[in-house]
């Protein structure tokens, strides 16, 4: 082998072993790469698969919330009467209206006013009334001095405006206008009325100057809650008393469609909504067929409370579905000649607490042109007959009305 020959192998050797080193570095380059990467891939892997942990467990307690939350609003549509949940007293407070009934200050009333002052007839009740948050009472009569009267009324019901005085002085804040007895003196006589309402500075509902005012809703607020009070008529002389764009009147109750319609359009954020209604019988103890109609469908549209006036003689009480029912409050403020039922009366109070509605009945009667208590064995039996004649309710002794 010549020394040109053994040269060239060296050589040859020589760049295979570099070669080799190369190949082998670069191996070696590959393999810490593809370490590192593989390292990076299960820190990116464990930590995928914690939020994939977490993110599931958040979706679940959304659907049980919201669960939650569609059990308790369904809760609250099936029994607004059921036990509140438990909320601090700033969002739950208790609040209570009083109710009272049919109340005017005409005819054999007038003499016993003129001799004692038309606060007089009130003078039992007033602390009653003025211990309450808010207190409502049906004006039986218009305040006026006008003596033309609608031929198609049987009788005629018109009061001095002291009355509006004396009922401002024993705590009362709106009147219901809406019944029968509202256009006895015309619409000049309902116009005076209203002109004096809004003089002694009262909320009321149930008439207007028309049709828009007549229909109107009222919303109070009272610590923090809304209420919403609605007034419809459901007797009348004449449909001629209805309001209408370009006439003053009453709300129209005989249409239960609009009746709802009306509640629906003007409901808003209210957290209770009270209808009160001029309807019925007179002289009957027990509601006529068509307002068990009307009351399960009030129920249906979220109505609270219902509250009826117009036969003159108390009736009984009811929860339906958790919606609270008085039919009718009877008299509070007639003429001596009342008796026996005509006479019997009372205050209703109203307790509203979150989604319990709580009623209680205080028992008086009208003796004499004032409104007195009932005590003793009379307040016992007034309070069973009041029993005897409502729905699926027990009356305590001290008034409380409980559903069964």
């Amino acid at each position: 082998m010549d020394r040109k020959t053994k040269f060239g192998r060296k050589r040859r050797r020589k760049r295979n072993r570099q070669v080799f080193i190369g190949l082998l570095t670069l191996l070696v380059l590959c393999f810490i790469i593809l370490l590192v990467q593989w390292k990076d891939y299960q820190t990116m892997k464990s930590s995928n698969l914690h939020i994939k942990k977490a993110i599931p467990t958040l979706a679940e307690n959304g659907k049980k919330n919201a669960k939650k939350n569609k059990s308790s609003k369904d809760q609250e549509l099936i029994n607004k009467n059921a036990a509140p949940t438990a909320e601090s007293p700033k969002e739950n407070p208790e609040i209570n209206i009083i109710f009272a009934g049919d109340t005017m200050f005409d005819w054999g009333l007038r003499p016993i006013m003129e001799a004692n002052g038309y606060d007089y007839p009130f003078v039992y009740v007033k602390d009653k009334v003025q211990k309450a948050d808010y207190a409502f009472v049906n004006a039986e009569t218009v305040f006026t001095d006008k003596s033309e009267k609608d031929p198609s009324q049987l009788f005629w019901i018109k009061s001095d405006p002291k009355g509006l005085q004396a009922l401002k002085n024993t705590g009362f804040d709106m009147l219901n206008l809406g019944n029968n007895h509202t256009l006895d003196y015309l619409r000049s006589g309902l116009n005076d009325t209203l002109n004096y309402v809004k003089q002694y500075d009262f909320d009321y509902i149930g008439a207007g100057q028309n049709e828009g005012e007549a229909y109107s809703s009222k919303e109070v607020e009272i610590k923090g809650k809304k209420f919403r009070f609605f007034s419809f008529v459901r007797f009348l002389p004449d449909v001629n008393w209805i309001a209408q764009n370009d006439r003053s009147g009453i709300p129209n109750g005989y249409d239960l469609e609009l009746v709802k319609r009306t509640i629906l359009e003007q409901k808003g954020d209210a957290d209770y909504i009270i209808v009160y209604f001029h309807w019925g019988v007179e002289k009957q103890n027990v509601p006529a067929n068509y307002q068990f109609e009307y009351v399960k469908e009030l129920q249906k549209i979220g109505v609270d409370l219902i509250v009826g006036s117009h036969p003159h003689w108390l009736q009984g009480f009811q929860y339906y579905n958790g919606m609270a029912v008085a039919y009718s409050l009877g008299n509070f403020l007639f003429p001596p000649y009342v008796k026996n039922e005509s006479a019997q009366t009372g205050l209703l109070n109203v307790t509203f607490k979150g989604d319990q509605i709580k009623m209680n009945f205080d028992p008086f009667i009208i003796s004499n042109g004032q409104i007195i208590p009932v005590e003793n064995n009379n307040r016992e039996q007034f309070l069973r007959y009041l029993q005897s004649i409502s729905f699926d309710a027990e009356i305590s002794n001290t008034g409380d009305i409980i559903p069964k």
